[in-house]
């Protein structure tokens, strides 16, 4: 085979590692910080294109500022298919990700569901330019709701308690959830659940606002939403208990470039990730809700001020 001549090799591969910068900051921002001469102690982070993504990465962001790191942000890039090759070039140093959902990203075929799990076969699928720290408490994954009524009135704390009423409970969710291995199979064979085919009701909106009105308004009697939904707090739903973890973790983890992670970064996103709750995730989701909902940026700043990260971590108050 043919070599190309080592000027038009280089060449190309400058073209090349240009367009990836393109098509993450669209060619209209220039490397805020510079790759190739950032320090250590300089860090780009990054998101993907969803408001929770943006808030935890800015929670990172000015927690990392606070203790020294000069920070530049890429915000909303995308999925993983981009944001990943972005890491791996350094576009960007550093991005929240979810446990479950990043092994499988590397090991499709993973039948890995609880945390500790995840996290060792993880270890053994990322590639060594890229490193995880410590997940977070915080875990956005599918769940059971239900109303607060109907967890009264059944007595209702886990997903198992609700097989007993089966024959009652009409299920909504996205379509595919009638057949994955972690949907209605998975909860009739780790739970009896058993919801019959006529009382399955396809609802493909990913848990949101659709889905959310049909179990307020009594059409389903659970559903499928995801567990830092700002609709579980906005509207009192009761998220089931899945002690038999038959959904994928989802635990939220900083992913960051291996060539970045210095010991300080790691205990300032250590620091972080620990005081991160499911609960609290939700909160600012919520807080961003809406048309009174303020900027991701704005929600990140209250949280960390009120969680001590405005200084230095050993200065925190």
């Amino acid at each position: 085979m043919s070599q190309l001549p080592r000027v038009r090799r280089t060449t190309l591969r400058a073209a090349l590692w240009l367009a990836t910068v393109c098509l993450i900051a669209g060619c209209s921002n220039s490397d805020p910080l510079g790759a190739e001469t950032r320090s250590p102690k300089s860090i780009v982070v990054g998101s993907g294109d969803f408001p929770e993504s943006q808030i935890v990465a800015e929670i990172y962001a000015q927690a990392l500022q606070a203790n020294g790191f000069e920070v530049g942000r890429r915000m909303g890039i995308g999925s993983r298919e981009t944001y990943i090759p972005a890491l791996k070039d350094h576009s960007i140093d550093l991005v929240p990700e979810y446990i479950g959902n990043l092994l499988l990203y590397f090991a499709p075929t993973s039948t890995a569901t609880m945390l500790d799990d995840v996290e060792l076969e993880l270890y053994k699928q990322l590639p060594g330019d890229l490193s995880i720290l410590t997940p977070s408490p915080a875990s956005d994954t599918d769940t059971v709701t239900v109303t607060a009524g109907t967890a009264r009135n059944w007595n209702l704390k886990t997903i198992g308690d609700l097989a007993a009423h089966s024959p009652e409970v009409r299920f909504g969710a996205p379509s595919a959830f009638e057949n994955r291995p972690s949907g209605l199979p998975g909860l009739r064979q780790k739970y009896g659940l058993a919801i019959s085919p006529g009382n399955f009701v396809a609802i493909n909106d990913g848990g949101g606002a659709v889905t959310v009105r049909a179990l307020l308004e009594g059409r389903v009697t659970a559903a499928n939403i995801f567990s830092t939904s700002p609709a579980i707090l906005q509207e009192h739903l009761v998220a089931l208990e899945d002690p038999e973890h038959n959904f994928l973790a989802g635990n939220i983890v900083p992913l960051v470039n291996s060539q970045k992670k210095s010991d300080l970064l790691k205990s300032v996103l250590d620091a972080v990730s620990a005081k991160l709750s499911t609960t609290g995730v939700a909160g600012l989701n919520a807080a961003v809700s809406g048309n009174s909902g303020v900027d991701p940026d704005q929600a990140a700043r209250n949280w960390v001020q009120f969680n001590g990260f405005a200084h230095p971590i050993g200065q925190r108050r």
